[in-house]
């Protein structure tokens, strides 16, 4: 689970309602301030109707896979996908493309974007065109990847409109029955409730709405990085680079964190086996 998706929204809510507690003159008048039915009904469902009418039918039923897509934990491992090409290549080297078909089948990979890259170079298209069906591909994901993050960026963007109509809509009830008689208190309970819709355009939209797309556009950030690699990747097994060289040429898409671990393992890995022919020399 995305752990910090989690705290950073209960630390937001527990922060406001704080803050709201801690200006109050007490809890009872919070709640009659905060708290207007009629007000929730205007602002949310306004949005919410209105986001209904403004997308297609498929966004709104992707919604829960996408959540699911947004409270996934793992980090797509870039080094996993430089070892699984580095190796297609080698194979690729000593054997010819045709039999990479058989080797994606063996190795087990699940990446279906890979494998389909593979299938292309494999069928001996032309260099040329199999970049262009690459890229075409990535275009089309990048299309549907836009369909989740655009469902909340519609419903934040109604999300103040219509907490400026509530606020319109109580000002012209308070007008339109203030008593005179009952002087400034009058005026500013009106007020107070005019204003309360307002608060909650602005709580949909900046702590609710706008998080979950930022977040799914940075899933998609860290999802399109790992297809350039495989497009770069299969790319330079196809022209017959060589295995090393495309480690190192992919190894840009890496932080030079990642790549210091993975070569402490591959030295770490080396010193094993220095020491396996070592003993084997001296028995």
């Amino acid at each position: 689970m995305n752990i910090s998706f989690i705290v950073g929204l209960v630390a937001g809510f527990t922060l406001v309602i704080y803050g709201i507690l801690g200006s109050g003159s007490g809890i009872d008048q919070v709640l009659s301030s905060f708290i207007d039915i009629p007000s929730v009904l205007i602002t949310f469902g306004g949005a919410i109707s209105s986001t209904i009418m403004s997308v297609p039918v498929k966004y709104l039923k992707d919604i829960p896979k996408n959540m699911k897509v947004l409270m996934k934990k793992e980090k797509i491992d870039l080094n996993s996908y430089i070892d699984t090409i580095e190796e297609l290549a080698k194979e690729a080297r000593l054997k010819g493309l045709l039999v990479l078909e058989e080797k994606v089948k063996t190795m087990g990979v699940q990446d279906d974007f890979l494998k389909y890259c593979v299938m292309l170079i494999v069928d001996a298209i032309e260099p040329t065109k199999v970049r262009a069906q690459i890229e075409n591909e990535i275009d089309c994901i990048e299309d549907r990847h836009a369909s989740a993050w655009k469902v909340f960026d519609t419903l934040g963007g109604f999300g103040p409109a219509f907490g400026m109509l509530g606020t319109l809509i109580g000002l012209i009830n308070m007008l339109a029955n203030m008593d005179t008689s009952q002087g400034a208190d009058a005026l500013g309970k009106g007020m107070s409730v005019a204003l309360v819709t307002t608060f909650y355009g602005s709580v949909l939209t900046n702590m609710i709405c706008a998080p979950i797309s930022n977040r799914l556009k940075a899933k998609h950030e860290e999802e399109m990085i790992a297809k350039e690699l495989i497009m770069e990747g299969v790319l330079s097994i196809q022209s017959g680079e060589n295995p090393k060289y495309i480690r190192e040429k992919l190894n840009s898409y890496v932080t030079y964190a990642e790549r210091g671990t993975m070569l402490s393992d591959e030295g770490g890995q080396k010193e094993r086996k220095k020491g396996k022919r070592g003993r084997r020399a001296n028995a």
